[in-house]
């Protein structure tokens, strides 16, 4: 499930090298690092190294690494990554960088999930997510995504076989649907709800997993989508206000405009999405459910 971290560690015994400032390369903790430099004044400004494809960051006296967990230690974040995996690929990163990674600080986390079904048909209908649309996700000149970017976190779905042919040349023989969710844990920790990821260790608390795996259907299913709705069920009302909620650039005006009765207008919307006999729609939501509950183990 998770796949991009952000971390970093204040290390309290820096090299030799790092206090003098070094302009050569150096080992330290096994690791070659290389200076970094100021554009401006060209000075050194720190040091970077990397370990597979996780890079590594020495700015004063702090180290921040990132990339995909998932990537680092299975080559790749389209098959299933699940919980034990997770325990095991923190142990053996654990073995391997120059700090105590349990103990490190986690500020950013994604969190995603894979599904066998083609990423075109779930996309298109997608209309928004708390009242913006999305934005295209492009590659090699054609849209294979879509995502949202929100103030607290971002979403994304994308054609997860497209995307590893362009970007890896790894032709996958299934289609791939890959949903995900991109998060400051700042955003997990103060709220009311509060998930509680302050370190790597609480990565692999298994209810705090449950947590975010819940977190990342959850924001699925708050994705505004196409409803087949059959209109015969429905009275003018209804069906005014069905055909306002899925044109998204008039809702946004509407909101606007008539903000006094738009809450009345979602109500009716609500209760009417109940009679949606989408049953694409219904089958996706439980394919998500079922390979979340899978990467538990």
């Amino acid at each position: 499930m998770y796949d991009t971290i952000k971390i970093k560690y204040r290390v309290t015994n820096l090299p030799i090298e790092v206090l003098e400032q070094k302009e050569k390369p150096f080992i330290w903790k096994g690791l070659k690092w290389c200076p970094t430099y100021n554009d401006k004044t060209k000075k050194v400004n720190g040091y970077k190294t990397s370990v597979s494809n996780l890079d590594l960051r020495l700015k004063g006296n702090t180290i921040f690494c990132n990339n995909s967990l998932q990537k680092w230690y299975m080559g790749n974040n389209y098959e299933p990554f699940i919980y034990s995996q997770v325990v095991d690929a923190l142990l053996k990163l654990d073995s391997i960088l120059p700090f105590n990674i349990y103990e490190a600080n986690i500020h950013y986390v994604a969190v995603g999930v894979v599904i066998e079904e083609e990423a075109k048909p779930i996309l298109d209908t997608w209309l928004s997510l708390n009242g913006k649309p999305p934005i295209p996700m492009l590659g090699a000149n054609k849209q294979y995504g879509k995502k949202f970017y929100l103030s607290d976190y971002n979403v994304k779905g994308y054609d997860k076989t497209f995307e590893v042919k362009t970007h890896n040349r790894i032709k996958l023989s299934k289609p791939l649907f890959r949903f995900e969710l991109e998060i400051y844990t700042r955003n997990l920790n103060k709220r009311k709800n509060s998930i509680g990821i302050y370190t790597v260790k609480d990565l692999i608390d298994k209810e705090k997993y449950k947590m975010l795996a819940d977190e990342l259907l959850n924001k699925y299913e708050k994705i505004e989508k196409k409803q087949s709705i059959p209109l015969s069920k429905l009275n003018n009302k209804e069906k005014e206000t069905l055909a306002l909620f899925q044109n998204q650039e008039i809702l946004k005006q509407y909101k606007i405009d008539h903000f006094e009765t738009f809450g009345n207008r979602r109500t009716v919307y609500n209760r009417i999405k109940k009679l949606s006999n989408n049953k694409h729609l219904n089958y996706i939501n439980e394919q998500l459910k079922k390979n979340l509950k899978y990467t538990l183990f």
